[in-house]
């Protein structure tokens, strides 16, 4: 009888730990997404900035873009984080999530919808991305890829970039690292995330929808 009950728990401690792979609402306060919105099925692309918070026992989605926010009650159901817009179903983005074997949550399909604009899309999908890869943007320079431009946030909230060596403009921080500078009329929008070891940032001006990326100077 010890015998057979001393197998008994080997088998059950050699047994792999079950993973739970239902992503919640809670999962996500832990990551914060991006991705690029294309009108009209593709030419330019707009930067969607997507990040949470919890007041209470609600969690909320804030959606940041270069000139718009927009604050939603998050709700995850069977996997599903869906955002209706304009709460009747005409304006969706649904991005159907999921865990790796290490609890990791990654975005299997994201989509958007628009009724009145069917061709609008997202693209290359979307990105979600831990907090940790995430800092502030105060107090750094960045100089442009394959370029000359350099911009600096300064540690009391003023901005300069090279575009403008006249000027000089400001910024706030919207979520971790994510930012919104002003500087001669112009709005610059975009985060700052450290990938491959390399701290850089993507940004987006007023009227120009080309998007940008810095690496850290």
């Amino acid at each position: 009888m010890l015998i057979l009950s001393l197998s008994a728990c080997n088998r059950e401690n050699d047994e792999p730990e079950t993973i739970n792979t239902n992503v919640s609402a809670e999962d996500l306060l832990g990551y914060q997404m991006y991705w690029a919105l294309q009108f009209n099925g593709g030419g330019d692309s707009y930067i969607r900035f997507m990040y949470f918070d919890k007041t209470g026992n609600t969690i909320k989605a804030t959606i940041d873009g270069i000139n718009n926010r927009t604050i939603k009650e998050v709700k995850v159901e069977n996997n599903i984080l869906s955002i209706d817009l304009n709460n009747n179903g005409s304006v969706m983005y649904t991005f159907e999530l999921e865990k790796n074997n290490d609890g990791t949550v990654l975005v299997k399909s994201a989509k958007y919808y628009d009724i009145n604009h069917p061709n609008d899309k997202l693209g290359d999908g979307a990105g979600i991305i831990p907090l940790s890869k995430f800092s502030s943007v105060k107090g750094t320079t960045f100089k442009e890829v394959n370029g000359t431009t350099i911009i600096r946030f300064n540690a009391d909230n003023t901005f300069l970039s090279g575009q403008h060596p006249n000027n000089t403009g400001s910024y706030y921080e919207c979520g971790v690292g994510g930012f919104k500078a002003s500087i001669n009329n112009e709005t610059y929008f975009g985060f700052k995330l450290t990938e491959q070891g390399k701290l850089f940032i993507l940004l987006q001006y007023t009227g120009d929808f080309k998007i940008y990326s810095y690496e850290n100077y």
